[in-house]
């Protein structure tokens, strides 16, 4: 019995161990499996990711061909179709070293439709494409139909389906890439089909209080509030707490609570942070290129195209040189012009000049002739000018004196004027008045002295402005521009109140910084404010006050009005090592050559910085040339609706929603 009973024991011994031998194997078949399985997850999500990161780098490239095709002179105001970036180019195999080799690598898609799925498993990247689409995201009808604006603020009379240049928009693409990558597992490839939603914005910066391309600095020393949008496309300076901002403050390089390096002016300040909305701080955001050009692609001043130097182009006639294409053609605003004063030295001292006195400057009228290219072609009071030309002619011819001369402390030079009265266009009235005949009801001037040199220093001034049409009114000048007296106000300084004390703190700030006071000017004679833009090398401003006879005496000014958008030349801070000198700031953005003290300069507009100045290159900070107005300064928001006459746009291309299919 008892040997029996070790027998059975030992059996059932053999039995556990033979059971537990078995668990364990399932158990390491199980790990093993399990083992297997995990690792194939991790690669395959190991190789998704790769697959998604090279479907990124594909939308990159991309973004970076489409915003290079959107910015190809021409272009760059349109809203392209889908066929307009067919032929974009493709990544290659070397972007990617450590992708598998293979035979195919990319394929393009051909429809235009963003849902149509044009995934091609035998291609490492396939359905690579751009396509235009509606505000919406949906397709549009054809390869060749452009995208449907999404619209921002419209301007007056404005349609859906008509976007004028002057007009803010989005216009949106969607771009595609499926990219297939071999993985383990039961499905072999990995696919990631990445989209991204490019975005060329299209945006007039008269809808920024100020616009800089170059390094902005804001330097107030009073007090001095800033209502609208700032924006610069490179450094931002602010070291006062003297200043306010009201509204979003972007740039596009870096913000410093400092003053620009080489600006000795400011070596005794203390920097200090300036004042801005709640949650608000200025912000870094990407550059806005006018014109939607990379002006450091176009732009070129050592080759021998004179049509190409800078911004500043703008403002110049064009230059009709074989084997010169003009990259800002009928974007500039001798292209655009209803009508060019030409004003020039007379070259025989005998004879009489256009004021009849013998010697003095010679005066001709031209029309364009073709926006592209800039021709014209001259207008006289008589024929062979059409009855419409002769028209304008007259209307202009009484408006226009010539050699008078003011002292420009500023410029330490003695500058001959020829000015333009506004008042002699136009037609009497109460409130707005009319353009006499001949004039269009939005007119843009182009005036200019050509013979205006380093040592011939010429300018254009602006006088008897204080009413405009309601249709508006520009004037544009490659030479400096003085705007005389009240301007846009619908009465002079001595029945329109220049500053209104009870929109103001003790402390000289608004009492709501994001709704500011109303104008005053609105108030003499029912006149409704005008959309105006001045452009010139420089904007100086003289007050009610101002005298020729007084000029280079720093006479005193008195309350002036002026309402009108400015786009301008500054001259810049000194490099490090230089003289030292500062630029002014924004704060002198406009120009001033009289004692302002205990006087309000009261200004609605939007400040537009494109360019250096070339000929009034005066640097800010000098003795004797004018003490500082108090300063009630406020984006004129009738612009985000209603820009003054002429189109000029800034541009953003943005990677906007991004999705993996």
């Amino acid at each position: 019995m008892k040997t029996k009973s070790c027998a059975n024991q030992s059996g059932s011994t053999l039995v556990v161990v033979i059971m537990l031998t078995a668990i364990l194997m399932v158990t390491v078949g199980i790990a093993v499996e399990y083992t297997v399985n995990i690792n194939r997850h991790v690669q395959r999500g190991t190789t998704l990711e790769s697959a998604v990161a090279v479907g990124d780098a594909c939308i990159e490239v991309l973004f970076n061909n489409w915003r290079t095709v959107c910015r190809t002179p021409g272009n760059q105001t349109l809203a392209l179709a889908t066929s307009s970036f067919s032929a974009i180019a493709t990544p290659t195999p070397s972007q990617f070293p450590n992708l598998p080799a293979v035979a195919n690598f990319v394929k393009r898609g051909v429809s235009f439709d963003p849902a149509n799925d044009e995934y091609n498993s035998t291609y490492t990247v396939s359905n690579y494409k751009v396509v235009g689409v509606t505000a919406e995201w949906a397709a549009l009808a054809n390869a060749s139909a452009t995208p449907e604006p999404a619209l921002g603020q419209l301007a007056q009379n404005q349609t859906v389906n008509s976007v004028t240049p002057s007009t803010s928009a989005t216009f949106n693409y969607i771009a595609s890439a499926d990219v297939t990558l071999p993985a383990l597992g039961p499905n072999g490839n990995v696919v990631a089909k990445v989209r991204r939603v490019f975005q060329k914005q299209q945006l007039s910066p008269w809808n920024f209080a100020i616009f800089y391309v170059d390094p902005l600095e804001i330097h107030p020393g009073p007090l001095f509030t800033v209502n609208g949008w700032v924006h610069t496309n490179s450094d931002l300076y602010t070291a006062h707490s003297t200043l306010t901002f009201a509204d979003k403050v972007t740039y596009g390089s870096d913000w410093n609570i400092n003053f620009m390096p080489g600006d000795l002016q400011h070596l005794s300040d203390v920097p200090a942070s300036p004042n801005y909305p709640a949650g608000l701080p200025p912000a870094r955001d990407q550059a806005m290129q006018p014109f939607g050009m990379d002006s450091t692609s176009i732009f070129n001043t050592t080759d021998s195209n004179p049509n190409n130097d800078s911004y500043h182009e703008l403002i110049e006639p064009p230059v009709n040189v074989a084997g010169n294409p003009d990259p800002l053609a009928g974007q500039r605003y001798w292209d655009q012009a209803s009508v060019i004063i030409q004003v020039s030295d007379n070259p025989n001292p005998n004879n009489r000049g256009f004021d009849n006195v013998k010697g003095d400057d010679l005066v001709n009228f031209y029309t364009v002739t073709n926006s592209s290219t800039g021709a014209t072609t001259p207008i006289t009071g008589s024929w062979p000018s059409t009855p419409s030309q002769i028209a304008l002619y007259n209307a202009l011819a009484d408006a226009i004196s010539t050699n008078q001369t003011i002292q420009d402390n500023r410029e330490g030079a003695s500058i001959r004027v020829a000015t333009l009265d506004v008042s002699q266009i136009e037609n009497a009235a109460s409130g707005n008045p009319t353009y006499q005949p001949g004039i269009p009801t939005a007119p843009i001037i182009y005036m200019y002295d050509s013979s205006a040199t380093s040592n011939a220093r010429r300018a254009i001034r602006i006088k008897n402005g204080s009413k405009i049409p309601v249709g508006g009114l520009t004037v544009a000048s490659s030479n400096p521009v003085y705007i005389q007296g009240d301007f846009n106000t619908g009465g002079t300084g001595a029945t329109v109140p220049s500053n209104n004390p009870s929109n103001l703190n003790a402390d000289g700030t608004y009492v709501n910084p994001a709704n500011p006071p109303l104008p005053d000017t609105e108030v003499a004679n029912n006149y409704k404010r005008a959309p105006t833009s001045i452009l010139a090398d420089a904007v100086t401003i003289l007050s009610n006050s101002w005298s020729d006879a007084k000029s280079g005496t720093v006479p005193n000014a008195s309350p002036t009005t002026v309402n009108t958008a400015i786009i301008a030349g500054t001259v810049p801070t000194a490099a490090v090592g230089g003289d030292g000198s500062y630029s002014g700031g924004a704060e002198n953005f406009p120009r001033f050559l009289e004692n302002w003290t205990n006087d309000t300069l009261t200004y609605y507009g939007s400040m537009v910085e494109l360019y250096k100045s070339q000929q009034s290159i005066g640097e800010w900070g000098k003795a004797n040339v004018y003490d500082p107005p108090t300063r009630e300064w406020l984006f004129d928001t009738n612009f985000k609706f209603n820009p003054p006459p002429g189109s000029i746009m800034v541009y953003s291309y943005i990677k906007g929603k991004w999705s993996l299919l």
